[in-house]
């Protein structure tokens, strides 16, 4: 064996022992040094700890706060709104209906009562009465004229309100600010007409205007809530716990000291230890120097094996990280499913009980139209009949046209209640899907209208063998309202046309009718779809306006759309899909 190789042989276990040394040595050094900082940044965490738990206890205390105070202003605004709901359909009508009648200043008059608005704003100060600072105030910038304090807006946070709720009349307006002298939160509901309030606040001799509609923001509730007094409630609450805090500190200074005297003897007991394990390691060193000489002269073919066993580590391993990444793909796109099917989950459950919630309040709608409306109209046209027949010879020609026209009037309202109802049955009634023949639906209904009609000489073009999968009797009901519409709007045709046919749409079924008639302006399309939507005059056109409102809800239980195209004067084309 030649000199130099041997000479590199030895050379070689010496630089390994040298830089075992030096890890060694810095081992023991980087533990010296944790062991003198150890107490210290155990105390830093800990202060940081109980820091984090002061500021995270505080904002809790300002959350709690605050929704206190939120919560009570809501039930506040509840509270009044039922009440005036109440007093208004079960108190005012009813006693409206006997000859009492309500008005703002009723205590000056014998047998009147206080206007809805007159009792809310009372009961407001009652409510609130001997509360430091809560304040209930109805507020609207068209006040009655013996409105007292709901005479106008009188600060910007009820002009900002104001503007709000033109914008967003359903949700509530709210901020903290300082009211005479305390933190205090107002917040603010929008006050909508409801249908009981219209009529008499447009026939009322006190109301601000006569044009009152449903849903109009007439007003609003203010709430003053002071979050002052709640915060020394609550404070008293949070006094236990920081006191439960500073007992914790005291337990853990205590056990703290244990423990520190407690290392201190484990520390001198490790330093023996280091001292033994040293020597030791030393010796082992020793060994090792004639280990590895050994073991360099298998560490050539080690070597070559290895540069083999890389190769093939490396092939396999891209193979692997390309399956990763597919499976790390595929994992996020199920975990991402997962996700949307759970939204959509919570969405169904919350749109399931607002339908529930829906139906509820539409059944007792139509129990009420149904019962307490019919009547009075009956009445309004059997005595007009009545007098008309009575008293024809007492009554001039101007007379008995104003009879007919209250007639006509309670007769009209008569179908537009039979509408309503029907409607939302229509909403409301359970679906049950089967396939049938369109084509044969829309034959029988133009059928049934050219009976009705025998004189009227209308082309109808139908297309064959158009099959649909849907419930039957709505889609009827669509089709009738439909063609029925396309029927009474080429009445001054010339030549009327009506077709029905089907095509295609973003690559589903699409059907629609389409006819020559009377058409309408594309500027007003967006209203053609809403309840007593009217594009033409009743005179010119009868109607009681919610034939393609009924069109359009059945539409969408069944998952489709509904759109219109049309000019004025060259026909309309209704399009739907299911």
């Amino acid at each position: 064996m030649p000199v130099s190789e041997l000479t590199l042989r030895k050379a070689l276990p010496l630089q390994v022992l040298g830089l075992w040394r030096k890890f060694v040595n810095r081992v023991l050094g980087g533990l010296e040094i944790l062991h003198k900082h150890t107490i210290l940044v155990l105390t830093v965490l800990f202060g940081l700890c109980l820091i984090v738990i002061y500021f995270h206890i505080s904002h809790l205390k300002t959350q709690m706060v605050t929704a206190m105070a939120f919560r009570g202003a809501d039930i506040y605004i509840r509270a009044l709104n039922e009440m005036r709901t109440w007093y208004t359909v079960e108190v005012v009508q009813r006693l409206h209906d006997q000859g009492i009648e309500a008005s703002a200043g009723y205590r000056d008059h014998q047998g009147k009562i206080p206007l809805p608005e007159t009792l809310s704003r009372n009961m407001g100060r009652r409510l609130v009465g001997g509360r430091p600072g809560e304040q209930l105030r109805l507020l609207s910038p068209y006040p009655f004229s013996q409105g007292g304090d709901s005479g106008g807006l009188i600060d910007a946070f009820q002009q900002e309100a104001w503007e709000f709720f033109t914008e967003h009349p359903d949700e509530p307006f709210y901020r903290l600010e300082q009211v005479e002298g305390r933190e205090s939160l107002r917040f603010a509901k929008a006050d909508r007409m409801q249908g009981a309030c219209v009529e008499c606040h447009n026939g009322h001799p006190d109301s601000p205007k006569r044009d009152w509609r449903i849903g109009q923001v007439g007003g609003m509730l203010e709430v003053v809530y002071p979050v002052d007094s709640l915060e020394t409630v609550v404070g008293m609450n949070w006094q236990e716990t920081y006191g439960l805090m500073g007992m914790l500190v005291f337990l853990w200074m205590g056990g703290f000291g244990l423990v520190v005297l407690k290392l201190g003897r484990v520390a001198s007991e490790l330093e023996d230890q280091v001292r033994e394990r040293t020597g030791a390691l030393q010796d082992a060193n020793k060994h090792l120097e004639l280990e590895i000489h050994e073991r360099q002269w298998a560490e050539e073919t080690l070597r070559q094996a290895k540069d083999t066993l890389e190769k093939r580590v490396q092939e396999r391993t891209g193979k692997l990280a390309a399956s990763n990444a597919e499976l790390i793909r595929e994992v996020a796109e199920r975990k991402r499913a997962e996700d949307d099917i759970r939204k959509l989950n919570s969405q169904l459950v919350q749109r399931s009980a607002q339908l529930e919630a829906s139906n509820k309040e539409l059944e007792a709608f139509s129990y009420s139209v149904s019962h307490d409306l019919r009547a009075p109209l009956r009445g309004i046209d059997g005595f007009s009949q009545a007098v008309l027949e009575d008293y024809d010879e007492k009554l001039d020609e101007s007379g008995r046209s104003y009879l007919r026209r209250v007639r006509a009037s309670s007769q009209r309202m008569s179908q537009l209640i039979d509408a309503m109802l029907n409607l939302a049955r229509l909403t409301r009634a359970e679906i049950h899907t089967q396939t049938f023949d369109m084509s044969a639906v829309v034959r029988a209904v133009l059928d049934d209208f050219q009976k009705m009609e025998p004189d009227r000489q209308v082309e109808c073009l139908v297309a064959n063998n158009v099959f649909a999968t849907a419930d039957p009797q709505l889609l009827r009901a669509v089709l009738e309202n439909l063609l029925g519409n396309a029927w009474k709007f080429t009445r001054q045709q010339a030549h009327p046309r009506i077709e029905f046919g089907h095509g295609q749409y973003k690559g589903q079924s699409a059907y629609f009718v389409t006819d020559n008639g009377a058409g309408f302006d594309m500027t007003y399309v967006h209203k053609l779809f809403g309840a007593f939507q009217r594009l033409h005059a009743y005179t010119e056109y009868p109607g009681v306006g919610v034939g393609l409102a009924t069109v359009h809800r059945i539409i969408q239980r069944h998952g489709g759309q509904i759109w219109a195209e049309g000019a004025v004067g060259k026909g309309a084309t209704f399009h739907f899909t299911l």
